[in-house]
């Protein structure tokens, strides 16, 4: 298995493993999608097979993570992480923790513990970059496998109306586990 940024594979790529993983009302566009992984780099991971002859590298799995400052609650479908509207999506001044905005295994390869190898990675990555603590907003019932992963729900700084009813705001210390 193959662990690599996730900008070695195509947008293409990624969003299909976006589209096995969640519900219509959950995917973002292309566009939006490459502004995070563009502010995130060192953090956004994907893992991928062995190559097949003849063809690429098939992506199974992908991680989207971003410096990020936790007064802020992120919203979904949206590049710009600024006030101002601006449509790339851009590092806050002062990050203080990164905010864990996508883990996606394409369904054939879930159950290989593949999320927690990436989780590990990015993690590890972020607490190189000086980062203290990580957040993230659980979908889709979620909650209860990041809960395994040390991180406990807390009260959002922002309402997140855009990730629907039961999104859940999540964090954790960066601590080596």
């Amino acid at each position: 298995m193959n662990l690599r940024p996730l900008h070695h594979w195509p947008i293409e790529a990624v969003m299909a493993v976006q589209a096995s993983a969640y519900g219509p009302h959950l995917l973002e566009s292309a566009h939006v999608l490459a502004a995070k992984m563009a502010a995130g780099r060192n953090l956004c991971l994907g893992l991928g097979a062995p190559p097949a002859a003849g063809g690429g590298e098939a992506l199974r799995g992908y991680a989207i993570a971003l410096p990020w400052h936790s007064s802020r609650a992120p919203q979904w479908n949206h590049a710009s992480t600024s006030t101002d509207g601006a449509e790339a999506a851009a590092v806050p001044c002062a990050p203080d923790c990164v905010y864990l905005h996508d883990f996606a295994i394409a369904p054939a390869h879930r159950g290989q513990r593949l999320a927690a190898l990436l989780l590990r990675q990015v993690l590890q990555n972020a607490r190189a970059a000086g980062l203290r603590h990580a957040v993230l907003v659980a979908v889709q019932g979620a909650d209860a496998w990041w809960l395994r992963h040390g991180f406990t729900p807390a009260a959002p700084p922002q309402p997140l109306a855009s990730f629907g009813a039961a999104a859940v705001w999540m964090a954790r210390g960066l601590k080596e586990p």
